[in-house]
Parts: structure tokens; sequence; C-alpha cells
């Protein structure tokens, strides 16, 4: 992670992650892939941001003995995933994505990713860790960007010129391909399968920056943010 992206992340996370609790659409898809069950299972949420995700997990799993460990690069969120998730199934840890150091190899029941695998600088590098930290037979669930109709990675910069902007700092809005991504970790999982996420409502932003909205077309909804065509879906990856 470049010393301007992080720069750009501590400028803007706080104002993001302050945003409601509410739970996405994303995360009501996430919810019907998992199994009934989770009891018993630790679970690791990685790039957790300020929590919202296991704490909707955890809400879902009330009943179960499940235990859930946190961890994000910077601690101003995970002060904030703190004080959502006041639980003592959780834990929570300062690290890094690309170099888990405090996990052995096979440590977590499930894995979680959030939105984050787009953003970094090295994205083979931070699967590779989670995979890593992944049991064998257990499952890997991430959220970002990629392109399954063609075998084409898309790897850009974005430069954000509008009024609330934190100016000339480029962020990554990579698209990974599905060929891609069989390349990195094919060989070390099971199974690999990739959940188009289609939302059913329409998305709104009047804005000049990014901010995703959709578009209506005879292929469904498309979102967009700041012109670019966001392919989001779930990577499924048992190991």
């Amino acid at each position: 992670m470049t010393d301007d992206y992080k720069n750009y992340l501590s400028k803007t996370s706080k104002n993001y992650f302050e945003k409601s609790v509410v739970k996405t659409e994303q995360q009501r898809f996430l919810e019907t892939l998992l199994p009934a069950t989770l009891s018993g299972h630790k679970i690791a949420d990685v790039a957790c941001g300020s929590g919202t995700l296991s704490y909707h997990l955890n809400q879902k799993y009330a009943d179960q003995d499940v235990h859930f460990t946190l961890i994000d690069y910077f601690d101003d969120v995970l002060d904030m995933a703190k004080k959502l998730n006041p639980n003592p199934n959780f834990s929570f840890e300062n690290g890094n994505i690309y170099q888990l150091l405090q996990h052995a190899d096979d440590s977590f029941d499930y894995v979680f990713c959030w939105q984050t695998l787009s953003w970094v600088d090295e994205p083979e590098k931070a699967l590779n860790e989670l995979v890593r930290i992944t049991r064998p037979g257990g499952k890997l669930y991430l959220s970002a960007l990629f392109n399954l109709d063609f075998d084409v990675d898309i790897y850009a910069k974005v430069l954000n010129k509008s009024e609330k902007a934190v100016e000339n700092i480029p962020v990554n809005y990579h698209t990974i391909s599905v060929h891609t991504i069989n390349n990195w970790i094919g060989k070390s999982c099971k199974n690999i399968q990739f959940h188009r996420f289609e939302p059913n409502i329409d998305f709104h932003y009047s804005g000049r920056g990014l901010g995703t909205f959709t578009v209506n077309s005879d292929k469904g909804r498309l979102q967009i943010s700041g012109g670019l065509l966001m392919n989001w879906a779930i990577l499924e990856i048992e190991k």
C-alpha cells in the first residue's frame, strides 16, 4: 500500500464508515449464500472497516456459538468496530492484509473480505494471504469488482476531482477477470465460484464524484460510479 493511498484512506475512512449501519443489498445477498448454521466456527473479517459485515452476521447467527476476529490496518476504524460490536465473541486486531503474521496457516473456518480486493495495490498477494489463513474445507467470501464476461483485467487509477474529494491521490478501481483469479489460486483451492451481484432496487446518486447509481438496461441494473462500470460479484472459494 503506497503512502499516498494510506493518506487517502486515513482522510476518507472516518466519514465513510460513519454512515448508517443499515444492512446493504450486498450483505443481504451474501447471507443467501451462507449455511443455516455456523455454530462452533471461527470467522475472520479482514479489512473489516467499522465492523458492519460481522455485526449483521452476528445478528443472523445470534443463537449460535460463533467467534469473530476483526482485522483492519487502521486503528480509528477498529475503534469504531469495537463500539459497534461490544460482544464477548468478538476480538480485534491491527493487521496488514498482505502479511497476517499473527495467524498460522489454516486458522479460520470462514474468512470474509468485503469491498477491498479491487482497491489494494497487490490483489494477488492479498488473495493468497486470505487463502492461507482459511482451513482446508473452509470458505472464503470476497466482494469485489470482477469481469465475469471477458478474459480482461482492468487496472484503473482514479482521481476524484469533485468538491469534497481528497484531490490528487490516485485510488485503485481494479476489475479482475475469472481467468486471472483461477491463475492466482486455482491450484490451491478445491472450488471457485462467482456470484454476480444484481441489486433488486435502484441506487441514486446526484453528485459529480464517486458514488454508485444504477441505470436500467436490457441486461438488468448497471451500477456506475464516477463514469466507471461497477461489475460487483461475490467470489466464493472453498479451500
